[in-house]
């Protein structure tokens, strides 16, 4: 063995997830209980743009994706990062190749070419569930169970560590109203302070709210304790940062979406794609902003990011499902689809069929370019 690999192993022993030894750990991925959750958030966020892809039969919902690309040895994620977003800058990609970003573009276009009734609400709800979810990724202490399982050498017991939490938006808003209004880093080992994130529900969808923990009327300071100073943060790019060959997603479509997609994917002038961006970003920022509220659904096990897959993951589910687009024909014009009219951005138009739930949720930004007007 040379040189040069050891070092690779030695890198790649020192990014694997740890906890007090050399043993595999579980049980890292928090999952939001109903009620109250109090926790610690240590160290910094990771932001994160997902898509939801998988079904959804709870809400009868057929989602983006085949039921039996779940399953099997081979299976994919129910929660895929969006290739578009570039997890290690936390910062959109110049090069653009999500292919479910892709679709919400096309629904886009075709919703602003005067559609028809049936293609309005087929691709209101594709657009809806093709916006890519903000989520931030964050170490956390759950004070109300703070230990992960620890296997070492076929042995297991629990530690005390620092567990992966999943915060959307809609907290979110709550926990920067926290850090403003404290005007201190909430997080920080030895000033930062334990805040209460609530789980409820508004009788339509569950929602999600954040506040400080307080003793009396003043901020409660909790120190970290020795142990705990002492923990390991978790690699949050590492545990939360695979992303999924595009053309497994692909592959994985119903087909009357695969069919669309195919329609539509000529290969676009690069200069025109970044005109697109720019042009769309403004309506991409109101569909995100419009999706931002947690909503996990009954999915507690869909993200599975990291080796154990104990994750939870929320999203936003449409407000009705589309019927499905089965013969879909391309009706082009800028450099997204072949075909006949001229005046259409990306166009693609699916006769009228009977009704049959298609789209989940989530997904967000733009990959289909349009000619200048």
């Amino acid at each position: 063995m040379s040189m040069s690999t050891l070092d690779k192993v030695r890198r790649l022993k020192e990014r694997r997830p740890q906890a007090g030894g050399n043993g595999r750990i579980r049980g890292i991925f928090h999952g939001w209980k109903d009620g109250d959750n109090t926790i610690r958030l240590a160290g910094s966020f990771l932001e994160v743009r997902t898509h939801f892809i998988a079904p959804a039969p709870k809400r009868q919902d057929r989602g983006l994706c085949r039921a039996d690309a779940f399953q099997g040895d081979n299976n994919i994620p129910q929660v895929v990062n969006c290739l578009d977003w570039d997890i290690e800058k936390e910062e959109p990609r110049s090069v653009k190749r999500c292919p479910i970003c892709k679709l919400y573009e096309i629904a886009r276009s075709v919703l602003k070419d005067n559609p028809t009734p049936e293609e309005k609400k087929f691709f209101d709800a594709l657009r809806q569930s093709a916006v890519a979810r903000t989520n931030l990724k964050w170490n956390i202490i759950d004070r109300d169970d703070p230990y992960v399982v620890l296997t070492d050498n076929g042995t297991e017991k629990r530690v005390l560590g620092f567990k992966v939490a999943t915060v959307g938006m809609e907290a979110w808003k709550d926990i920067e109203g926290i850090f403003e209004q404290c005007n201190i880093d909430i997080s920080d080992p030895v000033k930062g302070i334990d805040i209460k994130v609530t789980k409820g529900s508004n009788g339509t969808r569950v929602v999600y709210s954040a506040q400080a923990v307080l003793a009396g009327t003043s901020l409660k300071i909790t120190p970290f304790s020795a142990e705990e100073a002492a923990m390991p943060l978790h690699d949050l790019k590492v545990l939360c940062g695979k992303q999924i060959d595009p053309q497994r997603i692909v592959d994985s479509l119903h087909e009357d979406l695969m069919e669309l997609y195919s329609v539509n994917s000529d290969d676009a002038d690069p200069a025109l794609v970044q005109e697109e961006v720019a042009a769309t970003a403004a309506v991409v920022a109101d569909d995100a902003a419009a999706a931002e509220s947690f909503d996990d659904g009954g999915l507690a096990a869909a993200a599975v990011t990291a080796e154990d897959g104990d994750g939870l993951m929320d999203g936003t589910a449409p407000a009705t499902a589309p019927a499905p687009a089965p013969a879909v024909q391309a009706k082009p014009a800028a450099p997204v689809a072949p075909a006949a009219k001229p005046t259409a951005p990306v166009a693609a138009k699916p006769p009228v069929a009977a009704a049959k739930p298609v789209t989940t949720a989530p997904i967000r930004k733009v990959v289909t370019a349009q000619k200048k007007t």
